[in-house]
């Protein structure tokens, strides 16, 4: 804590910290929002030990009155039900996309140097990951996939990579013709803008 820090102010921030972690879930890309939890309770531990030792008359504030939120189970999860739900519309949005489908038809034609510069692997990984995670009830993998956009964004750069090596590639008159069964997806003019 620095001189300039209230440990009061602290202390309520840390308060409604843990509520809306509690309520809200956070956005920890590895972690369950439990573990969050009882390292925020533990900060409030900390601030209420900061005003006991530096400010006693802070001890009668109703902030420090309060009582000490509950140690939670480190898997715990908020809003549990919902992040599933979003999991799953999330997985049906990727394979459904046409660029994604793009990839799954096109990258056995990659060559090595192709696979690299495409990174084609790990992003088709995504939809897997994501597959797995709703079969394991993995929620915190799950929850990075709530902003599926993000994800569909991926699907689109990654092929216009995989056409462009593509193009570029020597390719037999079997991957022609394949080619030309599953062609690259249209884009679609973005809204307001103009080719």
């Amino acid at each position: 804590m620095t001189r300039k820090e209230n440990p009061l102010e602290e202390l309520e921030k840390a308060y409604a910290q843990w509520e809306s972690l509690y309520k809200q879930g956070g956005s920890d890309p590895f972690y369950p929002d439990g573990v969050n939890l009882n390292l925020v309770r533990n900060h409030i531990l900390y601030f209420k030990r900061q005003i006991e030792e530096t400010q006693p008359l802070y001890k009668n504030s109703e902030v420090y009155q309060r009582e000490l939120p509950p140690q939670v189970e480190d898997s715990y999860m908020a809003r549990a039900e919902e992040i599933r739900a979003h999991a799953k519309d999330a997985l049906a949005s990727y394979k459904a996309d046409p660029y994604y489908q793009y990839l799954l038809h096109h990258r056995e034609k990659l060559d090595d140097a192709g696979l690299k510069k495409t990174f084609i692997r790990p992003v088709l990984n995504y939809a897997q990951a994501l597959e797995t995670a709703i079969q394991e009830d993995d929620l915190v993998t799950m929850r990075r996939h709530e902003r599926a956009d993000r994800y569909l964004d991926s699907f689109r750069s990654c092929a216009v990579k995989v056409r462009d090596v593509l193009e570029s590639q020597e390719l037999n008159l079997f991957a022609l013709a394949a080619q030309d069964v599953f062609p690259f997806p249209e884009e679609e003019p973005i809204q307001g803008m103009t080719m």
